[in-house]
């Protein structure tokens, strides 16, 4: 008996040895990637002075057409020739082994969705990343230090969203054809449980910053510094622990941001809220704002419009946001702005509502994308009813039209 119990206890012992060392090559070789360096200032776009249609107005459309019965998480961005193109994933429904990534444009010219059409699955991303693919999930656009259009999407292996790995592929032709997608190494152990959802920040030097947040044994958000190969550079951690996810940024500033995210905790159920003073470096302790959330995706914009300024001593930049403005449902699809940078709230309009007596899962307003575009005009594209992406079109008149409550503690007791 005590032969078999020295010779168990060998084996442990070089089991071990074998597991320690074999993630102490792992960080060896990753670890450079991820030695934390002072990011440089935010990238911030010239502001604009005047939208070129100065008559308020509001237009929805659905932009997807029922191809699959269930549709989400959408993402988009404005195109040389001033087209919207927009991508979501769709299937049977979230998970199944049929979802793939779809793409589909809106013309500026006829202000009219095309049809859309499947450009990335499962067996292709398989095939370009020699793994098994369980399913796909949110894709994230923005646009690549050369102008390319860089997508990055969500695909799963093993188990579920905790399991994700981040994928991101290239168009050099506005759209026309992807690249294969590559796998990025967003983690020195294993490389498993990183998510995306919110829209990417560009940095003076050309790189760019993925907020990214893990469910696997907590839930916490972090940012990735992307190179202009498509390498993650850098690795920043916004919170900790076990409520936070899916987090969005505001650069107000050269150094200056706000962080918001979703919250899944204890009630009362809050919008999450941060700040940092060096570029994403360093950030403040997470806090509850005032605005209600059920713990659903939010989206936020730094508009680029000086309007406000009229009404803003500050001169701070105005802040839009998109979320659900309930604590417990995902029945409404509202927008809010901010002049102090995220301090305070005004709930301008509620895109949708559907307030029901019973709630229901199947009709609930989830996931909204927003985008500013050259011409002043704001695009919102929001999951709807889970069975189409619908796109709403307004202009900073409008906006500037909406009578806004200012959201205090009162209103949330």
């Amino acid at each position: 008996m005590t032969y078999f119990k020295i010779h168990i206890e060998k084996k442990k012992i070089l089991l071990t040895i074998g597991l320690g060392s074999l993630l102490f090559m792992t960080w060896s070789v990753v670890s450079p990637l991820f030695q934390q360096t002072l990011p440089n200032q935010f990238f911030s776009a010239a502001r604009l002075t005047n939208s070129i249609d100065t008559t308020p107005f509001l237009s929805t459309q659905f932009a997807s057409h029922k191809s699959t019965p269930e549709v989400h998480s959408a993402t988009a961005l404005e195109l040389d020739n001033n087209n919207i193109m927009a991508f979501w994933y769709g299937g049977t429904r979230e998970g199944h082994k049929d979802v793939t990534i779809y793409q589909n444009i809106w013309h500026n010219k006829s202000k009219k969705w095309g049809q859309e059409k499947s450009i990335l699955s499962r067996a292709f991303t398989r095939d370009s990343t020699s793994r098994y693919i369980r399913k796909l999930g949110n894709p994230v656009v923005t646009r690549g230090p050369d102008h390319s259009i860089w997508l990055f999407y969500v695909s799963v292996s093993i188990g579920g969203w905790a399991g994700s790995t981040i994928n991101l592929t290239r168009s050099y032709d506005e759209g026309q054809s992807w690249s294969a997608p590559k796998r990025l190494i967003t983690s020195p152990f294993l490389n498993l449980s990183t998510l995306i959802k919110g829209t990417p920040v560009h940095y003076t030097d050309g790189s760019i910053g993925l907020p990214v947040y893990h469910e696997f044994i907590g839930k916490f958000d972090e940012l990735l510094k992307i190179n202009q190969s498509g390498d993650v550079i850098d690795k920043i951690r916004l919170s900790w622990g076990k409520t936070s996810l899916q987090p969005i940024l505001f650069p107000t500033s050269p150094d200056n941001a706000t962080a918001m995210m979703r919250y899944q905790g204890e009630a009362p159920n809050r919008i999450l809220i941060q700040t940092s003073s060096d570029a994403g470096l360093n950030w403040t302790p997470v806090k509850k704002s005032l605005l209600p959330n059920p713990g659903a995706g939010i989206i936020g914009l730094v508009l680029n419009n000086t309007d406000h300024h009229i009404h803003n001593k500050n001169h701070n930049p105005l802040l839009l946001l998109a979320f659900n403005n309930d604590a417990e449902e995902r029945e409404d699809m509202s927008l809010a702005t901010s002049v102090d940078n995220g301090s305070s709230w005004q709930v301008l309009h509620a895109i949708e509502e559907n307030r029901l007596e019973v709630p229901d899962k199947d009709q609930q307003f989830a996931y909204p994308w927003l985008l500013q575009t050259q011409n002043g005009n704001i695009h919102l594209l929001y999951t709807w009813h889970k069975s189409h992406i619908k796109h709403s079109v307004f202009n900073t008149a409008w906006l500037n039209s909406r009578t806004g409550k200012k959201q205090s503690s009162e209103d949330l007791k």
